[in-house]
């Protein structure tokens, strides 16, 4: 996936651009993303080609993903962008609660650990009410201790221009129209807050993986040891049931067929461990990496070519042990 296509620090503006040449640091998308409605048949390939037929629309250029898409939708439409012959940056916007849940109950650590995981450009967050608004600057400090990809705010600075001293780690602001960007530029000026260039912060020495299942994230430490395994039948549900109450930490799952694929696409959402994933083939462990909105774990377990395995860490974020 390519990065932002501009240089840093820079705001963001929504509103469609005009002709004319920019203010500094101005940026806006091409392609702005908005939720796609609710479906029986809502499936990952098919919100990929929805996502896909409005990107190849605009051209190239800069994908966003509004704030409002549940993160599983944001999660395809960065597929769409992988997917895409241009291979377009993307960038997801976040809205978060006073407590860092996005509205779909993801954690807000979770998400962007996914999303960067798989070739995110950016993620920008977005406080979702005046509690979420005042917790923000202390949410966003922690966000980047984990970011390894740029990260902004799209704060409201109300009256007081030393609000924008409160975010002096973001790369980006974003506003929803020019005049909110240029309120936002004058009052980061006032407050010297680039005066610095923003930086990401630098992996520590040990920068252990982190798996995500069901809107957490789950570090694994050196300690890790993978103490579930369940093979996808009818039953999964109740066997995995048994598991949790037995203390489990961790599942190795098996995907032998179709059927089973299908049953694990439904019914994901109640694993809450980090999941190696083993398939038979590697087409079928693609099928099962696109369907599983996380990011799944690799042990070994069934080998597959490595050529596969390298195009699935680059596409999925998959963890390999």
């Amino acid at each position: 996936m390519k990065p932002l296509p501009f240089p840093l620090p820079a705001l963001i503006c929504l509103e469609p651009g005009p002709e004319e040449p920019e203010p500094p640091l101005f940026r806006r998308p091409r392609t702005l993303l908005y939720a796609l409605p609710q479906r029986e048949d809502d499936c990952v390939p098919r919100w990929v080609d929805e996502f896909s037929a409005q990107i190849r629309q605009n051209g190239s250029g800069l994908v966003m993903a509004d704030c409002g898409m549940p993160v599983p939708q944001q999660r395809a439409a960065l597929l769409a962008c992988a997917r895409s012959p241009e291979r377009p940056p993307f960038a997801s916007c976040l809205a978060l609660d006073e407590e860092g849940l996005t509205p779909d109950g993801w954690d807000g650590e979770a998400a962007l650990i996914l999303l960067q995981s798989m070739g995110c450009a950016a993620v920008i967050f977005v406080p979702a009410d005046q509690e979420a608004l005042e917790e923000l600057p202390r949410l966003f400090s922690l966000l980047w201790q984990d970011a390894r990809i740029p990260i902004g705010a799209a704060p409201s600075f109300g009256d007081s221009p030393q609000a924008a001293a409160s975010f002096p780690r973001a790369s980006l602001l974003m506003g929803a129209d020019a005049a909110a960007c240029q309120d936002l530029a004058q009052r980061a000026s006032q407050a010297q807050l680039w005066s610095v260039p923003p930086s990401i912060v630098p992996p520590p020495e040990d920068d252990w993986f982190i798996a995500v299942s069901n809107g957490q994230d789950y570090l694994l430490d050196p300690a890790f040891d993978i103490d579930g395994q369940l093979e996808c039948q009818p039953d999964f549900i109740e066997q995995l049931m048994e598991l949790e109450i037995d203390g489990c930490d961790a599942l190795r799952l098996t995907l032998p067929d179709e059927d089973a694929l299908d049953i694990f696409s439904a019914e994901q959402y109640m694993i809450s461990m980090p999941l190696s994933l083993c398939a038979a083939n590697p087409a079928l462990m693609e099928r099962a990496l696109e369907a599983f909105a996380g990011r799944a774990i690799y042990d070994g377990s069934w080998p597959l070519p490595q050529e596969d395995l390298d195009r699935f860490v680059e596409q999925y974020g998959l963890i390999v042990l």
